[in-house]
C-alpha cells in the first residue's frame, strides 16, 4: 500500500510538473488543429493528460500505437492543443518515467472535453488501440486564476 502510494504521489507530481512547466516557459512546442507544430502557449481551460503503458515496448507496437492516437486526435476538432510524449531522460526520485506514452490535450472548456469523451473517433481509437495498453492513468484539470 505504502509503495502504490507513493508511486500515485509521484504521478500527480509529474502531472503538475507537467502543467507547470507550459505556464512557466513563455512558449512550447504544440499542434494545433491544423496538425502543424508551432510555438504557442498552452491554450484553454481544461486539461486532459493521458499516461499509457504499452504490453509490449517494441517498435512494431509503438509504431501501431502511435498511428491509432495519430488518426484519432489529428481529427477531432475541439481539440484545443495536442502533445504526444515519452519519458524523458530524466533521473529523480520524483520522476515516474515508466510509461511508454503521454498525451496532453488542452480544450476550451470542460463541455469540449466532454465533446471529445463521447466523439465516434475517440471510441474507435480505444477499441482498436486498447489491446496495444495494459494500464492507463488519467489526469484532468481545470485552469486556476
Amino acid at each position: 500500500m505504502k509503495t502504490r502510494r507513493k508511486f500515485i504521489s509521484k504521478l500527480g507530481g509529474l502531472a503538475a510538473l507537467i502543467l507547470l512547466s507550459s505556464r512557466a516557459r513563455p512558449a512550447t512546442l504544440i499542434s494545433g488543429n491544423d496538425g502543424k507544430y508551432k510555438t504557442s502557449e498552452l491554450e484553454g481551460s481544461f486539461v486532459h493528460i493521458v499516461f499509457f503503458w504499452l504490453v509490449n515496448d517494441d517498435q512494431q507496437t509503438r509504431k501501431r500505437f502511435l498511428a491509432e492516437l495519430r488518426k484519432f486526435i489529428d481529427n477531432v476538432d475541439v481539440i484545443r492543443t495536442r502533445h504526444i510524449g515519452s519519458p524523458a531522460d530524466t533521473d529523480r526520485e520524483v520522476i515516474d518515467n515508466s510509461y511508454s506514452y503521454c498525451l496532453a490535450l488542452s480544450f476550451d472548456s470542460k463541455k469540449e472535453h466532454d465533446i471529445y469523451q463521447e466523439h465516434r473517433l475517440h471510441k474507435e481509437f480505444i477499441e482498436r488501440a486498447s489491446p496495444l495498453w495494459n494500464r492507463v492513468l488519467v489526469y484532468d484539470s481545470v485552469k486556476v486564476g
